[in-house]
């Protein structure tokens, strides 16, 4: 199986729900255990699909196992909450004893109005959002385009996309290619790769071995 950025998703019945924005992976084990599918017409939001939910994946469409009602019933993959205000930022009289804490009042509270919150007028910020992610503790939300950087600390090229065993649903290799306007392009073994960060790829193996390998031809 082949993953890109970019690649259209469809369900079993041909409807295309959106286009594959990141690769979830497990950099402990290489397993990809999801897929981000950026918002398109029919999604409100970009989703968190399993990647057991997809029965094929090619370089210019995935296909999914389960039809576009149950797509639509999984999380999206960021969510944004108000964190609230604690007892201990709370002043005797209901107003927030830090100068940076903010909370909600209502009506009859004299700093509030009917139907609005209210703010300190010395707190010109908005109210505190925390924003979380939907997808397993640990695992990485792999964007295509992100560095990969040698043994000895060099740029060795960018993700371009993955190859994933369909048994296993792990990474075997990842393509990336190098240069700006004459890319090369060379295909890396998942075993040679140290660490996984969001945007960037830590190798154990050097720049000049790097140099060795054959250009990959699709």
């Amino acid at each position: 199986m082949e993953l890109k950025e970019g690649t259209s998703v469809f369900t079993m019945s041909g409807e295309e729900v959106g286009k594959i924005n990141r690769f979830v992976l497990d950099p402990q084990t290489n397993e990809v255990t999801h897929i981000v599918v950026q918002k398109g017409w029919l999604l409100p939001e970009d989703k968190v699909v399993p990647f057991q939910m997809v029965s094929s994946a090619m370089e210019d469409r995935v296909v999914l196992n389960e039809d576009l009602d149950d797509f639509n019933q999984l999380p999206p993959f960021e969510e944004s909450h108000f964190v609230g205000i604690t007892e201990a930022e709370m002043g005797p009289t209901g107003v927030p004893a830090y100068p940076s804490a903010q909370a909600y009042y209502w009506y009859p509270s004299p700093l509030g109005n009917v139907g609005y919150p209210a703010y300190r007028l010395e707190d010109s910020a908005q109210p505190p959002v925390e924003t979380t992610r939907n997808i397993p503790e640990n695992t990485i939300p792999l964007q295509e385009g992100s560095n990969v950087m040698s043994s000895d600390g060099e740029h060795v090229g960018d993700i371009e996309r993955l190859f994933v065993e369909p048994e296993s649903n792990r990474a075997t290799h990842f393509l990336i290619s190098q240069g700006v306007l004459f890319k090369d392009h060379k295909l890396v073994p998942a075993h040679w790769v140290r660490s996984v960060e969001e945007d960037k790829v830590h190798l154990v193996v050097s720049s000049k071995l790097l140099e060795r390998l054959p250009s990959y031809q699709s």
